[in-house]
């Protein structure tokens, strides 16, 4: 009589096998949607040269300058060739018609300021530019391999503040394990319920502290990003106010919700306890707040995490910024570390697998404030998301070497609904 109960609980918490489907689907739709308005060709937009139709063509770079080959349209065979003066800014141009013809162009301060930022590369020729820079690839990936061992560490801290004895090359391992399912798994938190379920497994007689810890380490890494792209917006308030009003609400959000965690008065006054008993899992999330009540005793724990965070992504968005150096994306440096993070806490969103589909649009939503070019900032977000993905695959080779138990079904169905 017992074992049907059971077997109809665990039905229920299993998620329907659609929902994976869908989330994907749904990630691949919003991916194809940023294509559609990503252009593929190089354009050149002169309006008082060829009028308002931009020219088509080929980006043909030269030492002072480059060459815009037109490919399309009724000027296919002319070549617009721009000349850099020694303030870096167009100071010549020369139009050779495909009938071999020269002509000279005087640039004007309107024209001038009309190219600033032309030709605009297309998506081909931005991926082109990446793949002829080898160091700036390894560059990046090594940033990202040592700010990803770094934020293990900082995981490990938070481990122990609540008593759970994790040792470092483990917590390293599952660590690359996490980072390793995020890339293949089609769930909403694939990395994080994986890398919950193995140090559950690790330290069953603390399983809800554990498990906690994965929770807080990935709210005070989020935090760290907002951290960093607030602090330098204060010095862009004249470019990016309305980015600045929005990343500090959510700051607001983060610290308002640790509070009412971890303050006495505060839970007692809204009924925290009783709240949660009248929400769904209130045995598992009354466990977990049990467990997040341990941290108010870990002041010091949690101001090195956040620390750390401010290190871990600063390395991050450096490595941003070298792709996006490599990929010809002329802006400040600095404006890397007030737009990546806007992007990364969208792509970070549980709302497609490994928000794939969001964090493209998000790069191009926010990059275009700073005047970079659609297929540029798409770029930048796949040649981030690659180097993610290298980085990733020392957690499948460890997983095969050291013969891990693989998750279960059963287990990831508990862990994305909470278990």
């Amino acid at each position: 009589m017992s074992a049907t109960p059971a077997r109809a609980t665990s039905a229920e918490r299993k998620p329907p096998p659609w929902k994976g489907a869908a989330r994907i689907a749904v990630a691949l739709a919003l991916l194809g949607l940023v294509l559609w308005f990503v252009p593929w060709r190089d354009h050149l937009a002169w309006t008082a040269r060829f009028g308002t139709e931009p020219l088509t063509g080929r980006i043909v770079e030269k030492e002072g300058g480059l060459e815009f080959r037109v490919t399309a349209g009724e000027r296919a065979g002319d070549v617009v060739e721009l000349v850099r003066g020694a303030d870096g800014e167009w100071a010549r141009a020369l139009q050779t018609r495909r009938d071999a013809v020269a002509e000279p162009i005087e640039l004007t301060s309107a024209d001038r300021i009309e190219l600033a930022q032309q030709p605009t590369a297309g998506l081909k020729t931005a991926i082109g530019r990446l793949a002829h820079s080898p160091d700036a690839l390894l560059e990046a990936l090594l940033l990202y391999v040592v700010a990803a061992m770094i934020s293990f560490q900082r995981w490990q801290v938070l481990l122990r503040a609540v008593h759970v004895d994790a040792r470092f090359w483990r917590v390293q391992k599952l660590g690359f394990f996490g980072l390793f399912f995020s890339n293949i798994i089609p769930g909403m938190t694939g990395g994080d319920v994986v890398k919950a379920i193995m140090v559950a497994r690790d330290h069953k007689e603390q399983r809800p502290a554990a498990v906690l810890s994965v929770i807080v380490d990935r709210a005070i890494g989020l935090f760290g990003l907002a951290l960093v792209a607030s602090g330098v917006l204060l010095f862009q308030l004249d470019r990016f106010a309305s980015m600045a009003l929005g990343l500090n609400l959510i700051l607001l959000a983060i610290v308002a919700g640790a509070l009412v965690v971890l303050s006495r008065r505060l839970r007692k006054a809204l009924r925290l306890d009783r709240l949660l008993s009248a929400l769904p899992f209130a045995e598992m999330l009354k466990k977990l707040d049990r467990a997040a009540l341990l941290y108010r005793e870990a002041r010091w724990q949690l101001a090195y995490a956040v620390a750390v965070s401010l290190v871990v992504h600063g390395m991050i968005l450096t490595s941003i910024g070298v792709l996006g150096r490599a990929l010809g994306i002329e802006i400040r440096f600095l404006d890397y570390y007030a737009l990546a993070p806007l992007a990364l806490i969208a792509q970070s969103l549980p709302l497609t697998p490994g928000g794939v589909g969001v964090g493209e649009g998000a790069f191009v939503t926010f990059f275009r404030a700073a005047g970079v070019a659609s297929a540029a900032a798409f770029a930048l977000s796949v040649s981030y998301r690659m180097i993610q993905l290298l980085v990733s695959v020392v957690g499948g080779v460890l997983l095969l070497t050291k013969h891990e138990p693989p998750v279960s079904a059963k287990e990831m169905a508990g862990g994305e609904n909470g278990g």
